[in-house]
């Protein structure tokens, strides 16, 4: 299971660089992919919408009739209706029955790829391929150079996060084609202006294709379907191949020395899910040589200078240990953090800003865990919040990194009775605190508390409707995009869009935007946009041009069209919108509506224009001191001044200046050891020496120095620092529990032990057989049928649950307010679960086109989705596996 999702949540690295766009969207759903695409599922079905988001959006209609009266504040722009219509594009793709279309933007001169298929099963036809020189106003059909063949819906195009220009089709083998011995790539160099094609001396994983971060000439991949999973390099850009290894696991780029990249090799041959017999190499492409770093390997990461090592500890009840390297695999330090048993997992939630933030799995299916932060060498770990929602269940967690402002994340945290509620750090998990509702805004009386709960990837799963998860940028500082309801915790009934643009201090409620949208920014944050997700079609495109305070509608079609989502080219700057949806009313053709607001905003901005804002100055909430100081320095950015319409473009610069400031409490975290206090303080934890946080090294008792305090990483704080606590914190080790073997790396090339190293997460693949679910149809599982019982017992059931039953209706009826709120509850995991199979190796996924899988995804914005053609998530994933979420 490794590689599949490991593959997932690297795209979302790549994604929050802005890299790559990726989403894929269904039948009035937003559900984004890992395959650099963007992909529309057709459907005749429609969504059946519940009583309560019926009433939900009466009330709604109702209330907006009502506000618009008292909307004269906004001034509405002049002509725009005229001006837009001028500016509005329309293209229908005609005659083309596929029933997905896959999208990716290539180059930054506006073109656009639009690749259809149908590969599910036996029920294929060939792919057509368009592309679009005008950002998607009109398409020129090229599927000529595709000579009738068929491409993957699933990681069937491929873009290189160096070049965009340059793509990868990957062509589909129908699950019958046991003989196929090769893969058929078309590949383009000139953002699709020419398809070449070529043929793989291999039967090609898709899903394992990896480009290198750097070189976009190099290309990594594995075998499938011939029993031994090679490793194939290609330096370029998949003319040619050459294999490197046999019964490969996994494999990665170094992604600081382009010359050098890791894989595992399983000497026996077996390619066990979940194995501790593998092997780490290090392969240098120039010398065509591998050197073995480390042996009894469960796996592997590289970020950045870091290589993660998660390795089987022999010595502590088959807890797992993690080691980390900066030179390469030179060296080693092993990892400090309390062991975790095989049905537990670590999992790197966040690698930016010069800090790590890991994630800690509580034992037993909890739901939540431990986050903790580390120093800028990702050695010294601190606790930063406690019951963190993150279940044992494909990966779910609501961490978000806000894009828009240094030092911002949002999360979840289990509360009482297992309900779920937002916190948001605004000093990169100093302190966390509850996010405030917009001003004038009241909760119903049944609340205990009044606060804005943001919606992400958890809702998702227990399936509230969003078709777009949070939304910040880099280029736009300080704007934020999110679902939310208002409460004491997340709700099931529909949410509604708030946005922020101080970077999560203050929220504002349009009430143009009740209920789900999809949203995006464009120009820089010059306009915000947004389209009613709904199962009717629609033809209202609602956008703002002052960072979201005035709403305005207009009509981009003249006949409603089933949308199916929005799209903006990568990085928020363009000022053309493109809605994407298929004809209800006419063949059922699939449609691409453009509008322009270049006509609206009028001439790029002048130096009169901006003003300079300065990053927190909103800080004034929570144990926060009301200063604009925020990680030791005072932030100030250029922005347009409010109320001003012109074009940002590309001379926007929200590059930051900094000034430094006096430090305080807030500017440190508590060192090993310590805690923080009622006060904000940090006193020393008498349950640090009992915690078995350490893995010794020299086979004796071992000091570790601790001060009590250290500088978050990236503050840029001077003087006043806090007086340090030096301690010294004494643990002991049986000699007997370090070996050459329990490690699986040899002692002498460890580093001179200081300060304990906390352990890092990873992530597996999607198996088949794992729980006894074929996790490509993620059918559940059910236990072989026992013995039937006898008559008597069945009357006494079917007694007991009437009568049960009964209890239950009247009690729902009592408490039909509480539940709405949405709850953790843990899947069930029996004793006597299937034995795992030696099925798919770790990395790698089926022969058959995952076409008909049920995905959960990663947006373009760096995110997860709702399950792909709206799925629901039956399936019980590993809760021993290593989750590496980046």
């Amino acid at each position: 299971m490794f590689g599949h999702k490991l593959a997932r949540e690297i795209m979302v690295h790549l994604q929050r660089e802005g890299l790559v766009l990726t989403f894929i969207l269904c039948m009035g759903v937003c559900v984004f992919a890992s395959d650099s695409t963007i992909t529309f599922e057709k459907s005749s079905q429609r969504y059946k919408r519940s009583t309560t988001q019926e009433s939900h959006e009466v009330k709604v209609n109702e209330r907006q009739k009502r506000e618009t009266d008292n909307s004269n504040a906004c001034a509405t722009p002049e002509d725009y209706v005229s001006k837009l219509n001028n500016m509005r594009d329309s293209h229908f793709f005609r005659n083309d029955l596929n029933p997905s279309i896959s999208l990716t933007w290539s180059g930054t001169d506006g073109v656009i790829i639009a690749l259809t298929t149908m590969t599910s099963g036996i029920a294929i036809q060939p792919s057509k391929l368009y592309r679009s020189i005008n950002r998607g106003k009109a398409f020129s059909d090229i599927s000529s150079q595709l000579n009738n063949d068929y491409i993957r819906k699933s990681y069937g195009m491929q873009v290189s996060p160096v070049d965009s220009t340059m793509i990868v089709l990957v062509g589909y083998d129908s699950p019958f084609s046991f003989l196929a011995q090769n893969t058929r790539l078309y590949i383009t160099d000139d953002a699709g202006a020419n398809f070449q094609k070529h043929t793989c001396p291999f039967q090609m994983d898709a899903a394992t294709l990896k480009f290198h971060p750097k070189d976009k000439f190099k290309l990594l991949a594995k075998s499938q379907s011939d029993g031994v999973h090679a490793l194939w390099l290609s330096t370029d850009f998949g003319h040619t191949w050459k294999k490197i290894q046999d019964y490969v696991p996994a494999m990665h780029w170094d992604p600081v020395n382009s010359d050098l990249l890791y894989f595992t090799f399983d000497p026996q041959h077996a390619l066990k899910a979940n194995s501790i017999e593998n092997e780490l190499y290090r392969h240098s492409i120039s010398s065509e040589k591998s050197t073995l770093l480390a042996q009894h390997v469960h796996s592997f990461a590289v970020q950045n200078d870091f290589i993660f090592l998660s390795i089987q500890f022999t010595g502590k009840n088959t807890s797992r240990v993690m080691h980390v390297s900066k030179n390469e695999g030179h060296a080693w330090n092993a990892a400090q953090l309390p062991l975790i048993n095989p049905e537990q997992f670590y999992s790197i939630l966040d690698m930016s800003e010069d800090m790590v933030f890991v994630h800690v799995d509580k034992p037993l299916d909890t739901g939540y865990g431990d986050i903790y932060t580390s120093d800028e060498r990702g050695i010294v770990y601190s606790l930063s919040l406690s019951k963190h929602l993150y279940p044992n269940t494909g990966g779910i967690t609501d961490f978000y990194k806000v894009m828009s402002l240094n030092g911002v994340y949002i999360t979840s945290q289990l509360g009482d009775e297992n309900t779920v509620h937002s916190l948001i750090s605004f000093n990169k998990g100093g302190t966390w605190q509850s996010i405030t509702r917009p001003d004038g805004t009241n909760c119903p009386t049944t609340e205990k508390v009044c606060n804005l709960q943001i919606h992400n990837f958890f809702s998702a799963s227990k399936h509230v409707r969003l078709p777009s998860f949070p939304l910040s940028s880099a280029s736009t500082v300080g704007i934020i995009l999110a679902h939310g309801n208002l409460g004491d915790g997340l709700s099931f009934s529909p949410p509604d869009v708030y946005v922020s643009v101080d970077g999560g201090y203050t929220w504002n409620q349009p009430s143009q935007l009740k209920g789900p949208h999809f949203y995006g920014i464009g120009d820089a944050g010059g306009i915000l946009y947004a389209v009613e997700s709904t199962s009717d079609p629609t033809n209202q495109l609602k956008f703002s041009l002052d960072e979201g305070e005035c709403w305005h509608t207009y009509n981009f079609s003249d006949t409603p069209i089933q949308v199916t989502g929005v799209s903006a080219e990568p990085g928020e700057k363009a000022a053309d919108v493109s809605i994407w949806g298929w004809d209800v009313h006419g063949d059922k053709s699939w449609v691409a509506m453009t509008v322009s607001f270049d006509s609206i905003l009028g001439q790029p901005c002048g130096r009169d224009d901006y003003v300079v804002w300065t990053a927190h100055a909103s800080n004034k909430i929570g144990s926060i001191p009301d200063v604009d100081c925020q990680l030791g320095k005072v932030t100030t950015h250029t922005r347009r001044k409010k109320g001003t319409v012109c074009r940002n473009g590309d001379q926007l610069d929200p590059t930051a200046t900094t000034k430094a400031c006096t430090c305080t409490t807030t500017d440190f975290l508590c060192d090993y050891g310590f805690k923080r206090d009622e006060h904000g303080n940090c006193v020393e934890d008498p349950n640090a020496q009992s915690s078995n946080r350490d893995i010794c090294i020299n086979d004796e008792e071992e000091v570790i120095v601790t001060h009590g305090y250290r500088k978050i990483p990236g503050d840029g704080c001077v003087g006043n620092e806090p007086k340090e606590t030096i301690k010294l914190l004494k643990k002991s080790c049986a000699k007997a529990n370090i070996s050459k073997n329990d490690f699986g790396v040899d002692k002498d090339h460890f580093e001179v032990y200081t300060t304990p190293l906390i352990p890092v997460a990873f992530q597996t693949d999607i198996n088949k057989n794992d729980y006894g679910v074929d996790k490509n149809d993620f059918q559940v599982y059910t236990h072989p049928t026992p013995k039937a019982p006898s008559t008597w017992v069945i009357v006494l059931l079917v007694i007991a649950v009437l009568t049960l039953g009964s209890m239950l209706v009247y009690v729902l009826y009592r408490k039909r307010d509480s539940l709405l709120r949405i709850r953790y509850t843990p899947l069930s995991q029996d004793n006597d679960e299937a034995p795992r199979q030696n099925g798919l190796l770790a990395g790698t996924q089926s022969v058959i086109d995952d076409d008909d899988a049920v995905i959960v995804d990663v947006t373009a914005n760096g995110e997860r989705d709702t399950p792909r053609n709206g799925a629901i998530l039956s399936y019980h994933d590993d809760s021993d596996e290593d989750l590496l979420v980046t």
